[in-house]
């Protein structure tokens, strides 16, 4: 199996884990890795943009949080190649690995023994006052509109299909992917859906309307996302998976839908995504 290993740079031990890659690799004959430029430099060795890293790799491997998972995700969509987290981070929802286990999965990937989690991804495009679109391909969590700093509440105005759900005013608002309902949206407010699940979540972000909560649809759904105009109020912000994507202007809108290719996350075969959130969140049960 070709191994594909990107490491986020800026977290401390990054030049150590590339170290231990390199000696759990040498005890199993039938991985081979290769690396991505920047995290090559880090230890000398020659390494490949990621787009030709993806297309030489059997599996990427990725060691940060969950927003260097994100960055690579971005870099190599639509290719299908399989991405798997070492989590060198803090709290980590993506990926499957902590740094301390990391002897543990090589193993399994000189066996080709993962699990696939095909992941549901967003397709955005922009549409201009002056008529031109411009298409973000991908956002595997999410799609977050929100106001500047300086700016006052936004009206947000969401159609899904060919019905007009509300205004929002409020801060922004979030659309969300099933892997993205445990990022910002859920600390919005917003629930947790399952990683299969396929609906899209709307989560409003400090509405001033308190009766306005988050709403789940299916993900089959077109949703656009309107700003309506109000004199002197900035246009807020548009990012994807964090990214700055633009700013939305009054009348200019959203056409948010899934992506036809899906993003798979691989994960080691008895990993369990409520035993993740369990631990992630401290679920502890009732206490008697």
């Amino acid at each position: 199996m070709n191994v594909g290993v990107v490491v986020n740079r800026t977290k401390p031990g990054a030049k150590e884990v590339l170290r231990l890659l390199i000696r759990y690799a040498a005890q199993h004959p039938r991985l081979r890795l290769y690396f991505e430029k920047r995290s090559g430099a880090l230890i000398k060795q020659p390494g490949l943009a990621p787009a030709e890293l993806a297309k030489k790799s059997d599996l990427l491997l990725v060691a940060g949080g969950d927003g260097s998972l994100l960055d690579v995700v971005e870099s190599v969509f639509p290719t299908q190649v399989p991405i798997l987290g070492i989590n060198i981070g803090s709290l980590g929802f993506l990926t499957a690995v902590a740094e301390t286990e990391m002897a543990t999965i090589l193993p399994f990937l000189a066996e080709n023994n993962l699990l696939l989690s095909p992941r549901r991804v967003l397709e955005t495009t922009f549409h201009h006052l002056n008529g031109k679109k411009h298409l973000i391909p991908c956002a595997l969590n999410d799609v977050v509109i929100a106001r500047t700093n300086e700016s006052r509440l936004v009206r947000i105005r969401v159609e899904i299909g060919d019905y007009l759900v509300t205004e929002y005013v409020s801060d922004g608002l979030i659309v969300a992917t099933p892997t993205g309902s445990t990022a910002y949206s859920l600390a919005a407010g917003g629930p947790i859906l399952s990683p299969d699940a396929d609906s899209v979540l709307l989560t409003p972000i400090c509405p001033h309307t308190l009766t306005n909560r988050a709403l789940v649809v299916g993900i089959d759904q077109t949703i656009r996302v309107r700003i309506v105009p109000q004199p002197g109020v900035p246009a807020p912000t548009v990012q994807f998976d964090g990214r700055l994507g633009g700013i939305l202007r009054a009348d200019e809108w959203l056409e948010i839908k899934p992506a036809k290719a899906r993003v798979q996350l691989a994960y080691l075969p008895h990993s369990d995504f409520y035993r993740v959130l369990r631990q992630k969140l401290k679920w502890s049960g009732a206490s008697v």
